[in-house]
């Protein structure tokens, strides 16, 4: 009669070290994949947030541009527009004395409004004076941050059949019938530019 011989079950030690090694390198791994993805997912919400900021703003420019005053509401006048020449470049609702855009644009309820587009300290500002019906209109309030970051804000004017002008340089010709906004950033390093071109009404 052979006497049964125990089965011994389970693991050795060598075993689950090794099992327990593997677990520990599999945890590291994952914690900095996780950690990537996590690093990636922020970076690339702050930048579609920055996008979507500089989206807005160029929409905000071109809306206040298509609201500008023409000659029937704003006549050029240096009564009502001190930099208002015979030939003017742009409108007489919209000036540009680098860098500040300043503009003369509708209201609601038939009010108009001044409003002034500007670089100052490395951000661009929007100041809006209050809306009113008779003229003067009252000046620009304190401007509030619209974009950081800021090197550069620019405007060129489009001349039929002359191509891109600078506004502040162009003497009495053919009015301009688009305009060219440009801002420069610099983002982590590097010099990024942006431009919208819009067509004057």
């Amino acid at each position: 009669m052979r006497c049964a011989r125990s089965v011994q079950q389970g693991f050795t030690l060598i075993e689950v070290l090794v099992a327990l090694a593997l677990m520990a390198l599999l945890s590291v791994i994952s914690w900095r994949a996780l950690d990537m993805v996590e690093r990636s997912d922020a970076r690339l919400q702050a930048s579609a947030d920055d996008t979507l900021a500089l989206v807005r703003v160029l929409g905000q420019i071109e809306s206040d541009i298509g609201r500008h005053a023409n000659d029937d509401i704003l006549p050029a006048s240096p009564r009502w527009n001190p930099s208002a020449r015979t030939g003017a470049l742009l409108p007489p609702g919209i000036q540009w004395n680098d860098p500040v855009l300043s503009l003369v644009r509708s209201a609601e309820g038939g009010a108009w409004q001044k409003v002034a587009w500007g670089k100052e300290n490395g951000t661009l500002r929007r100041a809006a004076g209050p809306a009113v019906r008779t003229l003067p209109l009252p000046e620009v309030r304190m401007g509030e941050v619209m974009l950081e970051h800021v090197n550069v804000f620019a405007v060129r004017a489009w001349i039929p059949g002359q191509g891109w002008t600078l506004p502040g340089l162009a003497g009495p010709q053919r009015s301009a019938t688009g305009l060219e906004i440009t801002i420069g950033r610099q983002r982590d390093g590097r010099d990024e530019i942006y431009r919208k071109v819009m067509e004057l009404p």
